[in-house]
């Protein structure tokens, strides 16, 4: 009997010590990694030390494919090349005015029978009633002052035109840069959002799970669920604003799609890119590269043509001709074969109304060109002059968010090896990577004002700034 009684009282001491070692290691375990409180899909441990997810892309993008693309199939760049084409047609056809140029002429009558023609007072008697003429005739302007005057208009429009071609071009190519960067930086901020919110929902699971068991404040619980909220909100307007800078470079690009969303991969990484040049050189460069400049110029040479074509038309014109004709009239029984060579002349001295209207408005547009070239030379100093500024404030934001990322790279540092050696639970590495993130957020956005900012000025100064 009392071995019975020992036996069955060390098979409960064996089962209160099997308890008790157990109910030791679940609290031991929950000091160091407070496991049993979280139930994220993320472990603790992962928001700690994140994987770096890879993604399968069908098509990805470089910003050299990408400004190429832009340049082939932009409809602003193709509309621009065809301006060119359709300048140099019309120059053409102003220009055939001052060549020879010449053609068949064929000219019939037949007249109606009559006493008149008959009568004794007429001196000649008409022989047939049928008359014609047929001639090859070729003509060649001598004097011209007009024509000349509009050829020379057209040539300066079709410098225009192609400056204008060159001003799209770059303007498209400094939007595509744009949009580029602040493609990436978007991209970027979203996979930062969503390791916050990630991090924000195990940190307020915990905090709500510690509040139920008395461990902690309810308002310690609200701020970190009110942080979770917060985190969320961010990571919708982050894919939102994602979803907007993609499609808007797809605009750009001129790249079909059907689908509701459908990705546009890119492939680098948004990096400074090095710039110190003087604002005395880019100045001197913006006035001589200037692509609008340039075309706002070529439009004043044209408004110059063009007064002096509408004062040229006071002048006369002169034309030399030459035909070989076949003539027939009532009077010759049988056609003529013969040769016709002269000068034919046209002064229209009396059109002296229509000739100062076009005068008086040909100077109006002229006034206005010169006006354009005049603001141009104004407001480019000025423009650049906002974009060093600005320069010069991305560099000093970027040199503070790249001092706030280091600094949160070693207090991450610092927590994480606090928790390796289990002086800090998990909790306090998770708000340390937090601060991290959002330091990189800072980071990113400083990135992308600079090369933006960078983007423009290339534009400003005509494509043309030289690199050290």
């Amino acid at each position: 009997m009392e071995r019975k009684i020992f036996a069955f009282s060390q098979f409960f001491f064996s089962i209160f010590a099997l308890t008790l070692f157990a109910q030791r290691a679940s609290n031991q375990l929950s000091q160091s990694t407070d496991l049993p409180l979280f139930y994220s899909v993320k472990k603790p441990v992962e928001l700690i030390y994140p994987k770096q997810l890879s993604i399968n892309k069908q098509k990805t993008w470089t910003l050299e494919e990408v400004i190429q693309r832009a340049l082939d199939a932009n409809p602003e760049v193709v509309s621009a090349r065809k301006a060119i084409e359709q300048q140099e047609g019309i120059k053409m056809q102003f220009k055939a005015k001052l060549y020879p140029h010449g053609g068949l002429v064929y000219r019939a009558q037949r007249e109606q029978s009559s006493l008149l023609m008959f009568l004794p007072t007429i001196e000649t008697y008409p022989l047939t009633r049928t008359s014609w003429l047929g001639a090859v005739q070729i003509k060649q302007t001598i004097l011209n002052v007009e024509s000349v005057k509009l050829a020379r208009q057209q040539k300066e429009l079709v410098e225009k035109a192609i400056w204008q071609a060159m001003d799209v071009a770059l303007k498209t190519t400094a939007q595509v840069k744009e949009a580029f960067y602040l493609t990436l930086f978007r991209q970027e901020v979203v996979g930062i959002r969503e390791e916050l919110t990630e991090a924000s929902k195990a940190i307020a699971d915990y905090t709500m799970k510690m509040y139920k068991a008395g461990e902690f404040p309810q308002y310690q619980a609200l701020s970190a669920q009110a942080e979770y909220s917060t985190a969320q909100g961010d990571l919708a307007q982050a894919r939102y604003q994602y979803v907007k800078a993609r499609e808007q470079l797809r605009m750009i690009l001129n790249l079909p799609s059907g689908l509701e969303n459908d990705p546009l991969y890119l492939s680098g990484e948004s990096q400074i890119v090095p710039f110190d040049v003087p604002y005395d050189e880019a100045l001197k460069i913006a006035l001589q590269k200037r692509t609008d400049l340039n075309a706002a110029l070529h439009g004043l040479y044209a408004a110059h043509a063009a007064v002096a074509a509408a004062q040229a038309s006071y002048y006369p014109n002169l034309d030399a001709l030459l035909q070989y004709e076949n003539i027939s009239n009532v009077y010759i029984l049988y056609p003529k074969w013969g040769w016709t060579a002269g000068v034919q002349g046209q002064w229209n001295f009396f059109d002296i109304m229509e000739n100062n209207g076009k005068i008086k408005a040909q100077k109006a547009l002229e006034d206005i060109a010169q006006v354009k070239v005049t603001q141009l030379k104004v407001d480019i100093p000025a423009e650049l002059r906002e974009l060093y500024q600005q320069l010069k404030r991305s560099k000093e934001s970027f040199a503070f968010q790249e001092n706030a990322v280091n600094d949160a790279e070693k207090g991450f540092y610092q927590a994480r090896r606090l928790f390796e050696s289990g002086e800090t639970n998990w909790v306090q590495a998770v708000l340390a990577r937090q601060a991290l993130l959002k330091a990189k957020i800072g980071y990113a956005e400083a990135k992308y004002i600079y090369n933006a900012a960078l983007a423009r000025l290339e534009y400003a100064v005509g494509g043309q700034l030289p690199r050290d």
